[in-house]
Formats: structure tokens, sequence, C-alpha cells
């Protein structure tokens, strides 16, 4: 069976073989199922305890690790409520989608399954994320620093995409901020309603408004 998406990756990059590959693809998913258990543990006290009485050592400990162990995977404590589980394959999703789709679909197409996966794991461990990152000043100040991530998508999308890279960043920090507004939307609403047909309608709206610029 041939490697795909991160395992491909690795071997392109790497020289490896496919069993290197295959190990590689294990040791993330390993790292991936310890960081969402420990992030799972700290949304439950960020909610019981909030986010400013919620110590490094009291989330080490609900997650049976050491606080030593919580920093190999999470420099901070904010980083644990910043970081979500797309984070390292957004290549690896790019370039899955059909290589004669435009920049501005795909980058809807990534940003879609990747919210809809974290919408659909734990809807109520993202409502404290969400609340957590529109109410405590510092996750809010590291949200900002965290909008370069957007270029450095922009950049990697019109690399694979053969697209203009400052039009492929525009898409991306438009579809951003629609998603920050639906997130924000949606918690208004405490979760109850479909965070996903609020981005797809917002979205639209955009779409629909902009035709009046050109």
């Amino acid at each position: 069976m041939a490697a795909s998406g991160t395992s491909a990756r690795v071997q392109r990059e790497h020289g490896g073989s496919a069993i290197e590959a295959r190990s590689y693809d294990l040791r993330e998913r390993k790292r991936t199922r310890t960081r969402l258990a420990i992030q799972a543990e700290a949304m439950r006290l960020f909610a019981e305890k909030g986010y400013e009485n919620t110590t490094v050592e009291d989330i080490a400990y609900a997650a049976a690790i050491s606080p030593r162990t919580f920093f190999r995977y999470f420099p901070t404590k904010e980083d644990v409520v910043l970081w979500d589980e797309y984070d390292p394959v957004v290549e690896d999703l790019v370039a899955a989608r059909p290589a004669d789709e435009s920049a501005a679909l795909t980058a809807r197409a990534v940003m879609v399954e990747a919210l809809g996966g974290i919408y659909r794991r734990d809807r109520a461990e993202l409502l404290t994320r969400v609340r957590l990152l529109t109410t405590v000043p510092e996750l809010r100040a590291r949200l900002l620093e965290n909008q370069s991530g957007a270029a450095k998508f922009g950049s990697m999308l019109a690399g694979q995409r053969g697209a203009d890279e400052l039009e492929a960043r525009v898409v991306i920090a438009a579809l951003g901020a629609i998603i920050v507004a639906a997130l924000d939307e949606w918690q208004r609403d405490d979760g109850r309603s479909d965070l996903l047909a609020i981005f797809d309608r917002m979205t639209k709206a955009l779409a629909e408004g902009v035709k009046d610029w050109v």
C-alpha cells in the first residue's frame, strides 16, 4: 500500500522507507492522542475552577502525568487552549483536494473540514475553548499573534495551487475572520445552534456582499 499524507511527505523529505514513514505516523498519532487527553482535562478544570485558578500542576495531576511531561506537549498553559489537532496536517488536507480546484475553494474546504472535525468531536469542549479565547486577555492576545499562521497557510496554498500569494492570503484572512465571527455567534447562543450552518451562512453573505465591490 502506498503511503499517503504525512507519511508520504516524510518519505519525500527524508528519503525514508514506508516502514519509517508509518513509524513517524504512529508516533505523531500517539502524541496527538496524548495532547487531546491533556487538553480535555484542562478544559474540564477551566470550566470548573476558571482559567486563572487552574495551574499546570492541576492539569498534569488530572491527566495523570508530571508537569514536566505537560511541558513536553504544550510550551505554556495558554497553548493547551490554542492548540487543535488539525494544526499539523493542514498541508495534507490541501494536498488531498482536487488538483484543479481554485485556491479559494480549497481554503474554504480545508477550514470547514478542520472546524467541523473539532466541532463534531466535542462541542462542549469547543464551547469552553471559545469562551476562554473571548474572555481571557492573554489568550486573546495570543490568538492575535497567531495570525501569522494565516500568512504561512497562504504561502503554502499559493505554492501548491500556483495561485497569487497575496490573493490567497486575503482569502484566508477573510475566512479566518468569518470563523471567529461564527464561533462568537455560536457561543452567544450557548452552543445550541449549528456552528457549521452559521459559518456557511456567513461565507455566503460575504460572497454576495463583495459582488458590489468589483
